[in-house]
């Protein structure tokens, strides 16, 4: 391999392999592959899924959506991010995953990226780094149901929403329920958006005997942002205002099982800065039916 014309535009290396040399004009940096919480499939279509850019002093930005650059779909691959020769990414950036749809909670994710020397040294001559597996470049989000979800037939549920315990029942911005079964077995957990508003799909009935009862009493526990997201601040336009980035860690090289899957990508972590309610609320299940329940109050122990 010889080094290329470089410089910004042009190739970043001349490299051989089987055909012959080849002009490498950018490197894989990140693939984003999100995936459906409830039906462990991939998530979509339609999904918004973009790296956040740091503000430009000097200059205003138009929209909110000035704040993001979308990566590049590529189907079932998922989200792309590039290493180019236009210029360096930064060492960690800030990805968001959205749904215009509603049909899953978004979620910011903030991922350290294998530098561009790093996934490039292989190719040198002698090699300067080891090979980066793809796979070890890959960030697979679990997306938790929102209000538009399409729930199948014959699931068991709750449509609730988080408020505080003021007497205008404040909506919480992007809460988190966990939900238990009799023997505190974990039945399911879900996400809440930014009205508060949570699908809670269970899965599963615990400890309970055969046959199951038509009804059965679930223990609902509430983490919620501290200080409160909803609280009134400097008008920024930006929807996901609120919503924290929680901190990924860079994948081994080859993964390891709990690089591609862990609490953080599930979404079942407690964020940094959430506190979780004093004490459990109680609410009923139908078995078979996502059911409307009362307002669920967050009470910060």
């Amino acid at each position: 391999m010889t080094p290329g014309a470089g410089g910004p535009g042009g190739p970043e290396r001349r490299i051989g392999v089987a055909a012959g040399p080849v002009e490498a004009l950018h490197r894989l940096a990140l693939a984003v592959r999100p995936l459906d919480a409830g039906s462990r499939t991939a998530a979509g279509p339609g999904l918004r899924v973009g790296r956040e850019s740091a503000a430009v002093p000097g200059r205003r930005r138009r929209s909110a959506q000035d704040l993001v650059r979308p990566l590049e779909g590529h189907g079932a691959t998922g989200f792309v991010l590039r290493h180019t020769t236009a210029g360096e990414l930064p060492a960690a950036v800030t990805v968001r995953v959205e749904d215009p749809a509603r049909r899953w909670i978004p979620r910011r994710l903030s991922v350290p990226l294998w530098t561009r020397a790093e996934v490039s040294g292989a190719d040198e001559q002698p090699p300067t780094a080891a090979h980066v597996r793809a796979d070890a470049r890959l960030l697979v989000p679990w997306l938790l149901p929102g209000p538009a979800y399409p729930v199948p037939q014959g699931t068991t549920g709750l449509r609730l929403r988080v408020v505080r315990p003021d007497a205008a029942a404040t909506p919480v911005r992007w809460p988190r329920v966990d939900a238990f079964g009799p023997g505190g077995v974990p039945l399911g957990w879900a996400h809440g958006d930014e009205h508060g508003q949570v699908l809670l799909l269970i899965d599963g009935v615990g400890v309970l005997p055969y046959p199951v009862p038509s009804r059965f009493a679930v223990a609902l526990r509430t983490h919620a942002p501290d200080p409160p997201a909803d609280l009134p601040a400097e008008p920024s336009g930006d929807p996901l205002a609120g919503l924290c980035a929680e901190p990924v860690v860079r994948s081994a090289n080859p993964p390891r099982p709990q690089d591609l899957d862990n609490a953080v990508l599930r979404g079942t972590a407690r964020p940094a800065g959430y506190r979780t309610a004093a004490a459990d609320t109680v609410r009923a299940l139908t078995v078979g039916r996502v059911v409307h329940a009362a307002d669920l109050p967050h009470v910060p122990a």
